[in-house]
C-alpha cells in the first residue's frame, strides 16, 4: 500500500503559489526552500513534479528543472511532458543538438502537438548547425500541417470594397494585430507606440486611415495591455479556439491580419491556416519563414533581409523603407552613466542575451576578443546563469581557450530596471550569432553601450546590423570573425571614442528613423494599404479568369463534403454556402434560400448528399434555386443516393445488413434510405432523408426544372447517383465530356 503524501493536495497548492510569488519578487533563496519541501512533499506525483520543473526552468534552474523532468521519466517513462521540458532545457543551456533530437522524438509520438512543432521550429533558430534548407524544409512542412489541420486548402475570402456608396470615399483599413505577448514583452514593447500612432490622422487627412483591433491571446496584463487596449478594439481571446478566433475576425471585418508572433510562445498562427482575412502577414514577433502559404507578405527591411533572403522564405518580403521596427525606451531607463573604462582602468565587455544564443562559435570569437584586449573583462546576464552547472560549463569553455575564468562574470537575472543600470558597468557590448540581439540590443545602444556584432545570412543573425545601419553606425558589424575581433580591439582600444558614443547614442537614436513613431507607423499603414490594393486588384483579375463552384452544403472544411477532383484545380474557386455559420461558410443559407447568392453569377453548383434531405414537394424549389445562380454555360453537379440499387439490396431481404463501410462507420440500406441512423439517434434530426431518386427520377426532375442537358452516372460501389446538367443545350460528346471531368467512379 502508498504511503500517504506527506502535503495534502491543497497544501502542495499554497506551497507552489508561494514559491511563484517568491521567484516573482526575485526572492530567490526562498523560493528554492520552497520548491525543495514541494518536491519532497508530493515527490511522487507526476504532474507535482512538471510543476515544480516548469518553476524552476521559467527562472533559470535549469539543472534543478532537468533533475525534476527526469524524476517524471522515471516515474512515468510514457509521459511525454517530461520529455518536452528536457528539450526545452537543453535549448536554453545551448545544448542544440540535444534539443533538435528530443523534439524530432517527440514530433514522431505526438505529430499533431501544436506546441512541440514550434517549438522544434524556433529552437532551430538558435542552432548554428542548422541550414537554411533544413529550416525552411521544417518550416513549409508545418505550414502544410497547418492546412490540413484546418481542413486543407482554402480559397481566399472575398476582399472587401473599402468604398463608402454614399460617398465615393475609402472607409478606414481595418488591421487586426495577433499575439500572446501585448503586455511588458519584447513585442508589447516594440508594437504599443505604434498602435497608439495609428489613432493620429495624418498631415492633412481629417480622419484616421486604419481601424485597429488586437486579439490578445496571452495571459498577462499589465500596463503595456493597458496602453494597446485604450488604443485600439480590444478582444481577449486565449478562451477561444482556432474556430471561434476565425469567426470573431470574420465578424469584425478584418482587412489585414497581421501574426505578431510566428512560432513563439503562444503563437496563434494556426488561426491564419482557417484564413479569416483576405489579406495575412507576418510581421516584427518572428525572424524567419513561417512556411505558412496563406501568409501574403512577412514586413522586413534592406538590412534585415537583402535580396537573396526570398529564397528562404515562403511569403514574398516586403521591405519597409525605414526599418523593420520602431524603438521607443521604458519610462524608468536610468540616465546614460559615464564609461567605466575610465575609473576601472581597463575595458569590460558584456552580453545581457539568452544563453541560448551561446555556442562554441560564439564562445571562440569572444575568446579572441578577449585575448587581443589585455585586462579586459567580460559580464554575461541572463535569468539561466543563477545555475551552477551551467556557469561552470561556460567558465570551463572560456578556460579551454586560454582564458582565465577569473575575467568571466556570470550574472543571473534581476528586474528589468536593474537591468538597465548594470549597463553601467559596460564599455562594450559583444552579439552572439547566429541569433543576435533585439531588444537587448536597442537597450543597449539606448544606455549609452556600442553593440559590436557580426551580421551572417538568415535574418535573426542580422537584427542587430539593421540597428547600427538605421543609426549610421553600420561601421561595427563585422565581415567574419577576425573582422570582429579587430573593431572589438580599436574600439577598445580608444576611450575618447567610447566617451563620445556614450554621449551622443541617445541622442543619435533619436534622431533616426528608428525612434521615429509617426513616420514609422505612416510608412507601415502605407505598406498595409498598398498590399491591400494590390490583392484587391490581383483579386479582380483572377475573378475575370477563373470559374466559381458554389459548393452547397459542405458541412466543415475539416470534416465536410469533398470537392470532386475535376473542381479542385486552379482554375476553380470555391464558395461554400452552407446553413450553420458554426461550419464558417461564405455564404450563409440554404438550398431552398439562396438569395445571398446572387443570379446569374456561378460557373457550377456542387451538391453532394443534401437533395434527400428536402421533402419532394420542395425539390422543385431547390433545383429553381440551383438554375437562378447559374451563369448561362453554368452546369449543376448532383450525387444523392440510388434507391434503385439501394430498393434492390432490400428486396433480397439485405435492409440492414452492412451495405459498404465509410469513416462514420458501417452503411446499411436502411441508413441509405432514412439517412444515418446513429447520427439521428444521437439527436442531428437533419441526417434525416425526406425523399429519394432513381436515375430515371432526377433526371426528369431536372428538365422540369430547365436545365436543358443531362448526363448521368449509377455509381455500384457507393449506392449513389451522379448527374451532370447544365443551363444551356450542349451536345452529347460535350456534356459526357464534362460529367467525366466531375464524376467519382
Amino acid at each position: 500500500m502508498k504511503e500517504p503524501l506527506e502535503l495534502s493536495p491543497r497544501q502542495w497548492q499554497t506551497g507552489l503559489t508561494l514559491a511563484h510569488s517568491q521567484a516573482q519578487s526575485a526572492n530567490f533563496p526562498e523560493m528554492l526552500v520552497t520548491c525543495q519541501r514541494l518536491i519532497a512533499g508530493r515527490g511522487g506525483d507526476v504532474d507535482a513534479l512538471l510543476a515544480v520543473g516548469s518553476l524552476f526552468l521559467n527562472f533559470g534552474y535549469l539543472t534543478r528543472a532537468r533533475d525534476c523532468f527526469e524524476r517524471v521519466q522515471r516515474l512515468d517513462p510514457n509521459d511525454l511532458r517530461a520529455q518536452m521540458n528536457l528539450a526545452n532545457v537543453a535549448r536554453d543551456g545551448g545544448d542544440h543538438a540535444t534539443a533538435q533530437r528530443l523534439y524530432a522524438a517527440l514530433q514522431v509520438a505526438q505529430p499533431h502537438n501544436a506546441v512541440i512543432r514550434r517549438n522544434a521550429l524556433v529552437s532551430q533558430e538558435y542552432n548554428p548547425a542548422a541550414t537554411d534548407a533544413q529550416r525552411l524544409a521544417s518550416a513549409c512542412a508545418w505550414g502544410d500541417w497547418a492546412i490540413a489541420q484546418a481542413g486543407g486548402w482554402q480559397a481566399r475570402p472575398p476582399v472587401r470594397q473599402r468604398t463608402v456608396p454614399s460617398k465615393g470615399a475609402l472607409r478606414p483599413l481595418r488591421v487586426g494585430y495577433v499575439s500572446a505577448d501585448l503586455c511588458q514583452h519584447t513585442v508589447g514593447l516594440f508594437v504599443k507606440d505604434v498602435l497608439q500612432a495609428h489613432n493620429i490622422p495624418p498631415a492633412g487627412v481629417g480622419a484616421t486611415t486604419v481601424t485597429v483591433f488586437a486579439y490578445s491571446s496571452g495571459p498577462v496584463s499589465d500596463w503595456v495591455s493597458d496602453a494597446i487596449r485604450a488604443a485600439c478594439t480590444w478582444r481577449a481571446v486565449s478562451g477561444l479556439d482556432d474556430t471561434a478566433l476565425a469567426a470573431l475576425i470574420r465578424q469584425d471585418q478584418i482587412d489585414v491580419l497581421v501574426d505578431l508572433s510566428g512560432h513563439t510562445a503562444g503563437s496563434r498562427l494556426t488561426v491564419f491556416a482557417h484564413r479569416p482575412a483576405p489579406v495575412q502577414v507576418s510581421w516584427l514577433g518572428y525572424f524567419a519563414t513561417t512556411g505558412l502559404r496563406y501568409i501574403d507578405a512577412v514586413l522586413l527591411d534592406e538590412w534585415h533581409a537583402p535580396g537573396d533572403t526570398q529564397a528562404q522564405f515562403v511569403e514574398p518580403i516586403i521591405w519597409l523603407p525605414h526599418g523593420r521596427l520602431c524603438y521607443q525606451p521604458v519610462p524608468w531607463a536610468p540616465p546614460v552613466a559615464p564609461p567605466p573604462c575610465l575609473q576601472a582602468g581597463h575595458i569590460t565587455f558584456g552580453c545581457f542575451n539568452n544563453t541560448g544564443k551561446l555556442n562554441a562559435g560564439v564562445f571562440d570569437v569572444w575568446s579572441r576578443v578577449l585575448g587581443a584586449v589585455p585586462r579586459s573583462r567580460l559580464v554575461l546576464k541572463w535569468r539561466s546563469l543563477a545555475d551552477e552547472t551551467l556557469c561552470q560549463s561556460i567558465h570551463t569553455a572560456f578556460s579551454d581557450r586560454g582564458i582565465d575564468p577569473g575575467r568571466i562574470e556570470l550574472r543571473p537575472a534581476s528586474f528589468h530596471i536593474d537591468v538597465l543600470h548594470q549597463y553601467a558597468d559596460i564599455d562594450i557590448a559583444l552579439d552572439p550569432f547566429p541569433f543576435t540581439g533585439g531588444l537587448t540590443s536597442c537597450e543597449a545602444l539606448w544606455m549609452g553601450v556600442p553593440v559590436i556584432t557580426w551580421p551572417q545570412g538568415r535574418v535573426v543573425a542580422r537584427q542587430t546590423f539593421a540597428f547600427l545601419s538605421s543609426i549610421g553606425l553600420a561601421e561595427l558589424a563585422a565581415n567574419d570573425a577576425g573582422d570582429y575581433v579587430r573593431i572589438a580591439r580599436s574600439l577598445a582600444a580608444d576611450p575618447a571614442k567610447l566617451t563620445n558614443l556614450r554621449r551622443t547614442l541617445r541622442s543619435t537614436l533619436q534622431a533616426s528613423p528608428m525612434m521615429d513613431v509617426r513616420g514609422f507607423t505612416r510608412q507601415l499603414e502605407a505598406t498595409l494599404s498598398d498590399l491591400h490594393h494590390a490583392i484587391t486588384d490581383l483579386e479582380k483579375t483572377t475573378a475575370m479568369n477563373k470559374k466559381t463552384v458554389l459548393h452547397v452544403g459542405p458541412g466543415h472544411r475539416r470534416s465536410g463534403a469533398k470537392m470532386p477532383t475535376g473542381f479542385q484545380g486552379s482554375d476553380w474557386q470555391e464558395i461554400r454556402l452552407d446553413i450553420d455559420p458554426g461550419n464558417e461558410p461564405d455564404v450563409v443559407g440554404s438550398m431552398l434560400d439562396m438569395a445571398a447568392v446572387a443570379a446569374g453569377t456561378v460557373d457550377a453548383v456542387y451538391s453532394a448528399h443534401n437533395i434527400e434531405h428536402v421533402y419532394a414537394h420542395e425539390v422543385p424549389l431547390v433545383l429553381a434555386e440551383f438554375l437562378r445562380v447559374l451563369k448561362p454555360s453554368g452546369v449543376a453537379v448532383i450525387t444523392c443516393p440510388d434507391l434503385q440499387a439501394v430498393c434492390a439490396l432490400v428486396a433480397d431481404n439485405k435492409l440492414t445488413d452492412p451495405a459498404y463501410n465509410s469513416p462514420a462507420g458501417s452503411i446499411t440500406p436502411l441508413d441509405i434510405l432514412y439517412g444515418h441512423s446513429a447520427s439521428v439517434a444521437a439527436g442531428y434530426h437533419f441526417m434525416a432523408h425526406k425523399t429519394g431518386f432513381t436515375e430515371k427520377s432526377l433526371t426528369q426532375a431536372l428538365q422540369l426544372a430547365g436545365f436543358q442537358s443531362i448526363a448521368s452516372m449509377r455509381r455500384a460501389s457507393g449506392f449513389d447517383l451522379w448527374v451532370l446538367a447544365s443551363k444551356a443545350p450542349l451536345a452529347e460528346t460535350d456534356v459526357r465530356a464534362l460529367a467525366s471531368k466531375f464524376f467519382v467512379n
